[in-house]
């Protein structure tokens, strides 16, 4: 296997190796594997057999993915070298906006009240 293929798993032109990104998962883990298999009701081969393999089928990373916990469909989707949000990011993302906004808001009533108290310190003397 090529180094461009072992860094994030996939290059410009070429898709992840789906198998590598399963079994590093698994082995940064601590996965037992049989248990993964007996979770899947499939034979322990098999999930060796997911390692060694470059694509998965869709429904063995849905599968696994809910087995381990753990969205192989989504980091397979961010490794794509096409741009694309999802509802919940976009979500996200307007309360994010919307949240600064409001604390720029905030940071100039804050400026303001501070300019109020240094008027009236003037004005008590302190």
């Amino acid at each position: 296997m090529s180094n461009s293929r072992d860094n994030n798993y996939v290059s410009a032109k070429t898709m992840p190796h789906n198998g590598k990104l399963l079994a590093d998962f698994i082995q940064n883990n601590k996965i037992n594997r049989a248990e993964l298999a007996r979770q899947l009701n499939k034979a322990n081969t098999s999930v060796y057999q997911y390692a060694e393999s470059p694509s998965l089928q869709m429904h063995v990373l849905w599968k696994v993915s809910l087995a381990l916990n753990h969205n192989f469909v989504a980091e397979l989707g961010a490794s794509l070298p096409v741009d694309y949000v999802t509802p919940k990011e976009q979500e996200l993302q307007d309360q994010i906006k919307v949240l600064q906004e409001q604390i720029e808001g905030l940071k100039k009533e804050i400026e303001h009240q501070q300019i109020e108290i240094g008027v009236y310190k003037n004005i008590v003397g302190k």
